[in-house]
């Protein structure tokens, strides 16, 4: 039977601890004005890109059931 597990951790590894201090904010605000600083036509670019993948994998699946 597994024992119980406390909430909230005090231990030194939690993954979610750097979120919580000005450092983690500064973090979060940098990793977004990454994603606001492309211009659209880059999304679109990816986009297209990743479709494309998806269609060969697609179709490369469909030929090895056959």
């Amino acid at each position: 039977m597994a024992g119980h597990t406390p909430g909230q951790t005090s231990r030194s590894d939690d993954p979610y601890r750097m979120y919580a201090s000005p450092v983690g904010a500064t973090f979060l605000q940098k990793a977004n004005k990454i994603f606001e600083d492309f211009p659209v036509s880059k999304y679109i670019l990816f986009f297209v890109i990743f479709s494309i993948e998806v269609v060969i994998a697609f179709v490369a699946g469909i030929y090895l059931i056959r």
